[in-house]
């Protein structure tokens, strides 16, 4: 069953998101009970303010005997591991459609009233979801919020930007970069608007990881509702089985074309190429609007050669134009793969899905077909 979709409504214009700086700290939501919302705007809640707030928190969606939490989640990909999670018991909704950038989207008012009424938010953090970062902290403070690359358990990653990559997988043409003409700022930053040096929060992309956000997805719904604890628990325990078992196959599915070299359109893979062992040398651009430079795009060329890469992966959500020109006149294969999932259904089996093609496409890129 397809979980409800974000309203589409072309009379619905998008809630703009206030400019946030990249690499803030990640906010947590106020704790219950400190505002209580009123027709007119928000004033604190004091004494004698019981009778209230337990009308406030009906309207809010504060889930009833028997009711699910309702659950909001970013994007796809954790969307199709916390529906795993809720199962029969319910369903999550979902904000960012997977063909959208989670750096640029723009809310509207029905996804907004959906983070009003939650009782469990679910998202990466505003490195990658920048929009979400005020409303999580207003719209959502009656919510628990969990902030995934916060949580316990979850491996981390540095990132490594743009360019040419050493072997330790740090960048190699760092220089070159601030001979393109860009500000240092921009050059610090990849696709999602990520600063350079800091986290890599593609964290899904890592079957580890992945198998931590469902105990911990369905630790805090059996907080909320105890009533169906023993359900989140044991669909968790079968997500974790399916996300073995597919990382199992996709070894022996790698295993052939590990020493094989590529290069990514952006740095978004690291978390795969690490579980995997692949051999990834670089990537062409820190995002769609920071194009590289002449001395950039002449380093990608000599890498393409000097590392004999075979493959170059694009995304969906990028622009191949230029990939098609850092490639031109060497014989490079070109194939694209998704970490979103732009064409899938959301639901419980997105994850598995994202993975899979990524194995696919890897595989039959960098093998010898």
């Amino acid at each position: 069953m397809r979980p409800e979709a974000p309203s589409a409504m072309p009379t619905e214009a998008p809630v703009a998101p206030r400019p946030e700086s990249v690499g803030a700290s990640p906010r947590r939501a106020r704790p219950l009970g400190r505002y209580r919302h009123r027709q007119g705007g928000r004033v604190p809640a004091g004494k004698g303010a019981a009778r209230a707030a337990l009308c406030a928190l009906a309207l809010l969606g504060v889930p009833a005997a028997g009711a699910a939490p309702k659950v909001v989640v970013s994007i796809k990909p954790i969307h199709s591991l916390v529906a795993g999670v809720m199962g029969e018991a319910g369903t999550p909704r979902l904000i960012v459609p997977g063909a959208t950038s989670p750096h640029t989207y723009q809310m509207r008012p029905s996804e907004a009233a959906a983070l009003h009424a939650a009782d469990l938010i679910v998202w990466i953090g505003e490195d990658i979801e920048t929009f979400l970062a005020d409303p999580v902290a207003d719209l959502g403070s009656n919510a628990e919020v969990l902030t995934l690359h916060q949580a316990p358990g979850i491996r981390l990653l540095p990132n490594r930007g743009g360019g040419v990559w050493s072997t330790t997988g740090a960048m190699h043409d760092h220089d070159e970069e601030h001979e393109d003409g860009h500000g240092h700022g921009e050059e610090h930053e990849d696709a999602h608007g990520h600063a350079h040096g800091e986290t890599d929060m593609h964290v899904w992309l890592d079957p580890y990881n992945a198998h931590r956000i469902v105990d911990v997805v369905a630790a805090s719904l059996a907080r909320l509702d105890p009533e169906h604890a023993a359900t989140y628990r044991s669909n968790a325990e079968a997500m974790g089985e399916r996300i073995a078992a597919l990382e199992r196959s996709l070894r022996v599915q790698l295993d052939p074309v590990r020493s094989r070299a590529f290069m990514v359109f952006h740095d978004g893979y690291q978390y795969f190429e690490r579980t995997f062992g692949l051999h990834g040398v670089g990537a062409i651009t820190l995002g769609p609007d920071r194009l590289p430079g002449a001395k950039r795009l002449a380093s990608l060329r000599r890498a393409l050669v000097e590392r004999e890469v075979r493959c170059l992966f694009i995304e969906p959500q990028f622009e191949p134009r230029l990939a098609h020109s850092v490639v031109a006149s060497i014989e490079v294969r070109i194939a694209t793969i998704d970490l979103l999932g732009a064409d899938l259904e959301a639901g419980p089996d997105a994850w598995f899905d994202i993975m899979r093609r990524l194995g696919d496409s890897i595989a039959g890129c960098l093998g010898d077909a």
